[in-house]
């Protein structure tokens, strides 16, 4: 009876998984028995949500101070705060690639890129870095320009900024312009 509940719940965990987008690994929940709830509340902690926002998104019912209550007495559940640990680590794991991991990984690419005599890869190679390193930043301009609605649609005379104001600017009950 225990091994068909488990496979149920390692079932239910996987479908959650798929819905919700989180990858599953079979270590992930193999050590600490939580419930869906909590689950997604170690994983909203995980993802650097606030503890009470988890808490709600969580699913709990609870709003306002006692889900930061209710949330804080859960995080120092035992089983919780072990999953929230292992959490922790395996996202530290993840990070652990570095800028400079990857200037590396760039300066090596642009001395093969010179090797084949390949300028295109090795431009490519230094864009990479320097974008990395900060000294490029992509920026788009957006230029606007100013349109001025017609009242008669058989208007054609072009009208200067100030005789447009004078004509359409919201009007005072004193009959003065609001400016």
């Amino acid at each position: 009876m225990q091994s068909r509940f488990a496979e149920q719940r390692k079932e239910i965990d996987i479908v959650w998984c798929k819905l919700t987008g989180v990858r599953y690994n079979n270590t992930a929940m193999s050590t600490v028995k939580l419930n869906m709830r909590q689950e997604r509340f170690c994983l909203g902690l995980a993802e650097g949500l606030p503890q009470s926002r988890a808490y709600i998104e969580a699913g709990y019912s609870a709003r306002g101070n006692a889900a930061e209550v209710e949330a804080s007495k859960m995080v120092r559940l035992p089983k919780v705060a072990a999953r929230i640990a292992e959490l922790r680590a395996d996202a530290a794991k993840r990070s652990e690639i570095t800028i400079d991991d990857l200037v590396a990984d760039l300066n090596l690419m642009f001395k093969l890129a010179l090797a084949t005599k390949n300028p295109a890869a090795g431009v490519t190679a230094v864009m990479g870095k320097a974008k990395l390193l900060g000294l490029i930043i992509d920026r788009a301009e957006v230029a606007t320009t100013q349109r001025r609605p017609m009242r008669e649609p058989g208007e054609v005379k072009q009208m200067t900024l100030e005789e447009w104001t004078a004509r359409f600017a919201a009007k005072r009950a004193d009959g003065g312009t609001l400016q």
